[in-house]
């Protein structure tokens, strides 16, 4: 699952060339992923995190961030998580912390199908990590399709 990951993570960064260079894959631990299929943080934050230095599936040019992902159920919905967490890295370096907001930035590079798919499929039960507050689950996934059908009209 390691090579799934990977190709999608490097298919995913393309489109997020504003924070490429400094996003890197970590390997996954289980113990980062009880409440969520994705994480994206600091290197740093994953360091103290696990208690030593991640281990690096693919190493960007500056490794500012790491995310570490599962794959879930299959590649479109494993993409919106990923993409996800690179739309989430963005709203932190721009200050935001508005989840729809990072919905719209997953939109905007071509992945909000992949991301609904998420959201309707892998996070109601895992809705406890900030990649998820469980009462915006519903009208998360309603904007969603609000802005996709609109992009299709």
């Amino acid at each position: 699952m390691e090579e799934d990951v990977l190709r999608l993570f490097l298919m995913v960064r393309e489109k997020f060339h504003e924070v490429k260079d400094k996003v890197s894959l970590l390997k996954t631990y289980p113990e980062l992923h009880l409440v969520s299929p994705g994480i994206a943080l600091k290197i740093e934050e994953f360091e103290r995190l696990l208690g030593f230095k991640p281990e690096f599936i693919y190493k960007s040019k500056e490794a500012v961030y790491g995310i570490s992902v599962i794959y879930t159920i299959d590649d479109d919905v494993t993409t919106g998580i990923i993409a996800h967490e690179f739309a989430e890295i963005i709203a932190r370096e721009r200050g935001i912390e508005d989840h729809e907001e990072i919905d719209r930035i997953c939109v905007e590079k071509g992945f909000g199908r992949e991301l609904l798919l998420a959201l309707q499929s892998v996070l109601p039960g895992r809705v406890d990590r900030m990649f998820m507050d469980g009462k915006d689950l519903t009208r998360r996934i309603e904007r969603l399709r609000e802005i996709l059908k609109d992009r299709t009209s």
